[in-house]
């Protein structure tokens, strides 16, 4: 059980939203009632479209068309929330004449509910290509079909500051949210990937081990990077040479071992920061081994968060700095369906 003084006792959200949507229903006959006997309405007298207002919510009478982003920008201030009026209302069409519920206080930071928390699914790739043999090869048009069931069955793919927002406890996250992550830094991510990702609306956090960037025809350049980065993509560490940093390598004292470890994190830092212009905070340790030294110098070098290939989702209170992911090694659907699990039934009761 979670217990700690920042995260207040709430009421099951279930619930909460059941009284509402009922109080539309009841609000809504109400409504057609009062229009099929009222007279002419007065030219004068402006239609009356916050029904109910509270500090928690606002019951809105829709005057057309409104979508959930132009209801964001008018009461949340930012079109970037509408998801959490879709949240609020799942059952009701976004046209005139109809009211839906606008929460004014976010009551999912956390993820929290009184039947467990959110977690946050982080997917994994390499690279791509038409046809592939390598479990770490993921062919076009399996990623593509892939991305259109993200699409289709309404997950939202955030950006790794987001990602920071929700595991900081400064934001909600919608229900069904998942990072995707491509490790390396292979052509392939550009030519392919990139162009399905932007069809989908989606981007990606993307991690380069630096001697490998712009070195043969494989490899994806600097000034890709900067075009991804200018497009959303999050461009983060994954070290100098991808050497483990845990073992020694053969005839390597431990001194001598500290000193690489500390070079590939902090090198590689230097030289994206001075690359594209950014304060790298992400990191992907190389084959997603870490240990205590590996944590304390990423921390030290100014890393926020890191990521292994440890299986699983990560909840708001997840270690930033042993963050775990998903590799999408098999091409088949039910495989990938499996790593999507966004809820980790708990009750908190």
């Amino acid at each position: 059980m979670v217990s700690d003084t920042r995260f207040p006792a709430r009421a099951d959200r279930c619930s909460h939203f059941l009284r509402i949507r009922l109080f539309l229903i009841l609000l809504s006959m109400s409504l057609l009632m009062l229009s099929a006997c009222s007279s002419t309405p007065s030219k004068t007298s402006p239609p009356q479209t916050n029904l109910f207002r509270s500090k928690d919510y606002v019951i809105y009478q829709l005057q057309g068309r409104q979508s959930p982003a132009e209801l964001a920008a008018k009461f949340l201030g930012n079109p970037q929330q509408a998801w959490i009026i879709r949240e609020a209302n799942p059952d009701i069409r976004f046209r005139r004449g109809n009211a839906v519920v606008i929460p004014l206080k976010e009551r999912k930071r956390g993820g929290l509910s009184a039947d467990g928390f959110q977690t946050i699914p982080i997917l994994t790739y390499h690279r791509f290509a038409e046809d592939c043999s390598s479990p770490l090869c993921m062919p076009s048009s399996t990623f593509e079909r892939q991305m259109r069931y993200l699409k289709e069955n309404g997950y939202h793919v955030i950006t790794a500051e987001e990602l920071s927002d929700f595991l900081e406890y400064r934001r909600g996250l919608p229900q069904k949210s998942v990072l995707i992550t491509m490790d390396d830094g292979y052509r392939s991510v550009y030519n392919i990937a990139y162009p399905i990702l932007q069809k989908y609306g989606y981007t990606a956090t993307l991690f380069v081990y630096t001697s490998f960037v712009g070195v043969s025809r494989m490899a994806i350049t600097w000034n890709q990077l900067k075009e991804m980065k200018t497009s959303g993509f999050n461009i983060g560490s994954h070290t100098i040479n991808h050497s483990d940093l845990t073992r020694p390598k053969k005839g390597e004292s431990e001194q001598a071992h500290l000193a690489r470890v500390k070079e590939e994190l902090y090198g590689s830092k230097k030289i994206i920061d001075r690359k594209l212009g950014q304060d790298t905070q992400f990191l992907a340790y190389p084959f997603g081994f870490y240990d205590q030294q590996s944590i304390q110098i990423a921390r030290q070098v100014g890393y926020k968060y890191a990521m292994s290939v440890k299986r699983g989702g990560n909840p708001f209170f997840a270690n930033p700095l042993t963050l775990r992911r998903d590799q999408i090694l098999k091409k088949d659907m039910q495989t990938f369906i499996s790593r999507l699990r966004t809820f980790k039934p708990l009750t908190l009761k």
